[in-house]
């Protein structure tokens, strides 16, 4: 059973799972081995499996397992993005924790609730156009999507959690597929950020910057930003309550 202090950060989870197995002689991390989780009197608990790997895809995707060797394959990436299954209960800073970036992984998941957020989480599918969003259902529309805007001769949107604009940003991404990539999307957006910074020498001032040069502008969505910062700092503090599941 994980601990209150290791309630599914993913870099917490990792290392659970490998101390875990460490501490079974029975247990062997083969590639094909798979952590499960599931819920038992509001505990999440797991039990280790070696399945077919049909089965075993299908469990990841659907976020109630990962690898119990710590890999971290896209379709893992994608049900942490996506808030599934088990990673509904998940830190919201873990994805950012997981991209291993410099600038700090809270302000990363502030940005990215304020600019793809929906019911307090990002969306990693989310394309901006034309000053409106949309909420695509999977990675393969919002890419089938972008594709269709290029196509038609359209560049200026904004693509996926950090919405970073393909117009002005395109050529930090090797495709337009792998701006789609959560890890990808952040770590770009991380690199903008800290240009930011590196020009500023301040936090608020990049967080602006990322938006807008214009003051009029950028005032309004740093105070978003950090008006959710504040909410991701707070839950962090919260003790866990018994019950997470």
């Amino acid at each position: 059973m994980l601990s209150s202090a290791m309630q599914l950060s993913i870099a917490a989870a990792i290392a659970f799972f490998a101390g875990s197995a460490s501490a079974n002689s029975e247990v062997q991390l083969a590639a094909n081995h798979i952590t499960v989780y599931s819920c038992d009197q509001g505990k999440i608990v797991h039990s280790f499996h070696q399945a077919d790997p049909a089965v075993s895809a299908s469990l990841i995707r659907s976020g109630q397992a990962v690898w119990s060797n710590g890999s971290l394959d896209s379709p893992t990436i994608e049900a942490i993005a996506e808030g599934r299954g088990i990673w509904s209960v998940s830190p919201v800073t873990t994805l950012a924790q997981i991209a291993m970036v410099k600038v700090p992984p809270d302000i990363l998941t502030a940005i990215a609730i304020k600019e793809s957020g929906r019911n307090g989480r990002f969306w990693p599918w989310t394309i901006n156009w034309n000053g409106r969003g949309f909420y695509l259902e999977s990675k393969e529309k919002a890419i089938e999507a972008a594709k269709i805007l290029i196509s038609n001769g359209f560049n200026n949107f904004d693509i996926a959690l950090m919405q970073v604009n393909w117009r002005w940003h395109g050529h930090r991404f090797k495709s337009i597929e792998s701006a789609f990539d959560p890890i990808t999307n952040i770590r770009v957006a991380e690199q903008i950020i800290s240009e930011h910074y590196k020009a500023t020498g301040s936090w608020r001032s990049a967080i602006a910057r990322y938006h807008s040069r214009t003051e009029s502008r950028n005032q309004p969505y740093l105070a978003g930003v950090l008006a959710h910062l504040g909410k991701i700092q707070q839950s962090t503090r919260k003790i866990p309550e018994k019950k997470i599941c």
